[in-house]
């Protein structure tokens, strides 16, 4: 394996969840490159990568602007709807629930960092599905919980706490990679 080869692996390697056409697409682009500045550095690929920076940073950078792949994006959003199951409150306090909250609050949580994280990390639209799929998460458990036996009744105020909280979730999702893309400087590296 050459250095460029080398370069190339590692770059790809931390391009992990990148739709597969766009990262293989960027990395015939980046070989390229790489070929004309060995040429131009009297074909000396060392002297060529060196001063193309760490490959590990260069491939965070792409997928940074480029974004995670479709599949990690529903993973990311079916991860939020499946801890959101647990973070919806209980209504009533029965002999199968007698403490009715106590894996709620924790469970929300941890759903609330997860959406933080996705739309950080992913950027705002897949925050945004990560929030909305949190919320049908939590909408569906309530239902179900309303639909089953002995069909407890919420309050208004409970009712009204549970849509802002919701409304919330998906505000969350879609509020942190809007202002980080918003606020952040574009990258001299690329």
């Amino acid at each position: 394996m050459t250095d460029a080869d080398d370069y190339l692996a590692r770059v790809r390697a931390s391009m992990w969840g990148m739709e597969p056409q766009v990262r293989d697409d960027i990395l015939r682009e980046l070989a390229s490159h790489v070929t004309e500045a060995a040429a131009a550095h009297g074909n000396e690929p060392r002297a060529a990568l060196a001063e193309m920076g760490d490959p590990t940073e260069t491939g965070r950078e792409y997928r940074r602007v480029y974004g995670y792949g479709r599949v990690f994006v529903l993973l990311f959003a079916a991860i939020a709807f499946v801890v959101a199951l647990p973070s919806a409150p209980i209504l009533e306090i029965t002999e199968e629930f007698p403490v009715p909250n106590l894996l709620a609050v924790p469970c929300l949580v941890l759903l609330v960092a997860w959406v933080l994280w996705v739309s950080v990390a992913a950027g705002s639209r897949a925050g945004l599905l990560a929030g909305t799929a949190a919320f049908l998460g939590r909408l569906t458990i309530e239902v179900a919980l309303l639909a089953a036996p002995p069909n407890p009744t919420p309050t208004a105020t409970g009712l009204a706490l549970f849509l802002v909280v919701g409304l919330l979730l998906v505000l969350l999702g879609w509020l942190p990679g809007t202002a980080k893309k918003a606020w952040s400087k574009p990258s001299a590296n690329l």
